[in-house]
């Protein structure tokens, strides 16, 4: 599975330094938590960062089962 960075529609690359990165780095986190649901290894994230503090996932490829566990998770970490 791939995670890609993207901001103003361009891809990014992200510094450790960077607070972008550690928005990065909790994905890149939680992939390595559930991305045995996912076999189809065409399946990408495209984190777009755009928007300070306001990430968007795009799940390109993604089976219905990875999808589901990856918005859950997406959901019960953002502050209500």
């Amino acid at each position: 599975m791939r995670l890609t960075c993207f901001k103003n529609g361009k891809k990014i690359e992200l510094d450790p330094l960077d607070l972008d990165y550690i928005e990065y780095d909790v994905i890149k986190d939680y992939l390595t938590q559930i991305e045995h649901l996912e076999k189809n290894p065409l399946a990408e994230i495209k984190l777009d960062l755009t928007e300070p503090f306001v990430p968007k996932y795009n799940l390109i490829n993604c089976s219905n089962i990875f999808s589901e566990k990856f918005n859950q998770i997406i959901t019960r970490r953002k502050p209500a």
